[in-house]
């Protein structure tokens, strides 16, 4: 079984998503300018993204993630390709993370910048794509040196946004779902023994912030953290370290809050307030 918590930046709509079955948790991360060529907006596509995926896998058990996820991406966009522009650059996009516990194997998929990490006995293993960083620059280092609503930091994440865009789903850029299933093909995937895992969840970016951009704490630690309080209140524990530095002076970023989302397999925990 898995336990779910998402919650949205304050004041702003989610534009995460979770759906899980007791084997198979879907992690989505919308994007894009709200209403910019689709009808339904940035929520509407994360959700459909993660439903239709998760039920793609479900209907076909034993699938390939990537495949599975190339069938989920299909069924959406024929949702609203004769009401919306598919092509317009503002059309809703997610990244997208899949954690499937199978009887003898866990299958992991990180389309983008979703993590899944996968406790194992030799430590934790975590399937994340950043070529987008890797491609277009970090957002730390972005926007280092800049605080929340100064000029600086205004333009230094128009300029990020920029080079996002112009790289973004082309073959020596990075690829994120959208209306193209062959996208798809370009996530990372891995997979390990049943046997070998200890715990494995999966996290949006905005909640993986304490460990990849703020390093606050390890992968093994933030883990701990997990088991103890739970998805909800890791959660509360962004949202404390974020509020602490509204000024974004400590730890620099592009948006003093961003959405997060947890799915976390469980066996047997129990959590403390």
């Amino acid at each position: 079984m898995f336990a779910l918590a998402t919650d949205a930046a304050p004041g702003r709509p989610n534009e995460d998503f979770v759906v899980a079955t007791p084997e198979i948790a879907v992690v989505v991360d919308g994007a894009g300018i709200p209403f910019g060529g689709c009808l339904h907006g940035v929520a509407w596509y994360a959700q459909q993204l993660g439903v239709q995926t998760l039920s793609a896998l479900v209907e076909k058990p034993g699938i390939a993630l990537n495949e599975g996820l190339a069938i989920g991406i299909a069924a959406v966009a024929d949702l609203h390709r004769d009401t919306c522009d598919l092509s317009n650059p503002g059309t809703p996009c997610a990244a997208i993370g899949i954690l499937r516990i199978g009887e003898d194997q866990v299958d992991t998929l990180a389309l983008s910048d979703v993590s899944i990490v996968v406790d194992l006995e030799s430590g934790p293993e975590v399937t994340c794509d950043l070529s987008i960083e890797e491609i277009s620059g970090t957002e730390p280092d972005a926007v280092a040196g800049f605080v929340f609503g100064s000029e600086g930091h205004q333009a230094a994440l128009a300029g990020l946004v920029a080079r996002q865009t112009a790289t973004r789903n082309r073959t020596d850029g990075w690829w994120v779902a959208a209306a193209d299933p062959e996208a798809a093909h370009f996530a990372h995937v891995s997979s390990y023994p049943r046997s070998a895992m200890v715990r494995a969840s999966a996290f949006s970016d905005g909640a993986t912030r304490p460990v990849d951009q703020m390093r606050c704490y390890e992968w093994s630690a933030y883990l701990d953290l997990l088991d103890k309080i739970g998805p909800a209140g890791l959660i509360g524990q962004v949202r404390a370290i974020e509020t602490a530095d509204p000024d974004g002076e400590r730890f620099p970023r592009t948006k003093r809050h961003d959405d997060a989302t947890v799915a976390q397999y469980q066996a047997g925990l129990t959590f403390s307030s």
